[in-house]
């Protein structure tokens, strides 16, 4: 960046001018480094150090669960659907912890679910049917609450890609992998 004139006009002494160096920073040092935080729009007074200790996250007190409906499917249904032939996945984070967290996600989806065939092969990802919005954000979870989610499969997705035997779902948070649930799903000749 280069650099630029600036004239300002006054009353009575005519015109002045000033160089202006675009490149160098207008903010004084002493606020370039200041003992405050500012992460994801939220301003906390204290070292950043102090902050981050506090909203340590202690993923081992995190709780999941998960219910999926129906728990047994037929191949014959998956491969003649009707509109309304769905797997709905209830999809439950609790924190167990005594204090609330501050969960950070990349994008705008929260949650993601995978079926894996009877071999292992994932033959069904969630989001690959949905656009998410680029944007982050933030969940804050008090100790003792819960976060629920609920994603709708329909059973047209899995046409022509899974066979009768023993398929799995996993469901887990988003930029946390580790905060997962997994069941088996029965898919019946």
């Amino acid at each position: 960046m280069g650099s630029f004139l600036l004239f300002i006009a006054t009353l009575g002494i005519g015109l002045l001018y000033a160089e202006v160096d675009a490149s160098k920073s207008t903010m004084p040092e002493k606020f370039q480094s200041a003992p405050g935080l500012i992460k994801g729009g939220l301003f906390m007074e204290g070292s950043k150090k102090r902050f981050e200790d506090a909203n340590q996250l202690n993923l081992e007190s995190y709780k999941t669960k998960m219910e999926i409906t129906p728990g047994s499917l037929t191949l014959k249904r998956i491969q003649d659907p009707q509109p309304s032939d769905q797997i709905v996945v209830k999809f439950t984070l609790t924190n167990g912890s005594e204090k609330g967290s501050t969960l950070y996600f990349p994008t705008s989806q929260r949650c993601e679910a995978v079926i894996r065939d009877p071999a292992g092969r994932i033959v069904y990802t969630w989001s690959e049917d949905f656009e998410f919005a680029p944007d982050p954000g933030y969940s804050y979870v008090n100790a003792g609450e819960r976060l629920n989610y609920q994603l709708i499969i329909p059973f047209q997705a899995l046409r022509g890609k899974i066979s009768a035997g023993q398929a799995s779902i996993t469901a887990n948070l988003v930029n946390y992998p580790q905060l997962r649930a997994e069941m088996p799903l029965e898919i019946q000749p």
